[in-house]
């Protein structure tokens, strides 16, 4: 095989190589969040695959964590409560959306006493994709 005809045959493997490995245009971002107080009583997280939210009450204090969620699509947004209501050290809430891939999605979580207590210790909102 002539020089030149193997240093073609090098670029196009190499090129097809790059095409292969190459990842999606649109993929999800996972956020994690936690409560701004020192112990941290509340967590909540958005996984990507799936669209799912979960969240966690960390401490037996009383108070419930909260995770508020807010997604947005096309012509429209949805803000979404769930709450952590049998206390710490039990099971965490889960709650599924369908959200189309790559819309943009917030997450925060607070602390409050009851379901009309007011929220406390938010942890400011962070920003993912779907």
């Amino acid at each position: 095989m002539s020089r030149v005809k193997a240093t073609m045959c090098a670029i196009a493997a190499a090129g097809a190589a790059v095409v292969l490995t190459a990842s999606p245009a649109s993929a999800g971002t996972n956020v994690s969040v936690h409560t701004s107080d020192p112990w941290h009583s509340g967590t909540a997280g958005f996984q990507a695959d799936g669209e799912k939210v979960t969240v966690c009450d960390n401490r037996a204090d009383g108070m419930r964590a909260t995770a508020i969620f807010v997604y947005t699509g096309a012509n429209s947004s949805e803000r979404v409560r769930i709450s952590d209501t049998n206390g710490s050290g039990n099971s965490c809430a889960t709650q599924d959306f369908s959200i189309p891939e790559g819309n943009r999605v917030l997450l925060e979580v607070c602390v409050q006493n009851g379901a009309n207590g007011a929220l406390q210790h938010c942890s400011g909102s962070k920003e993912g994709r779907a």
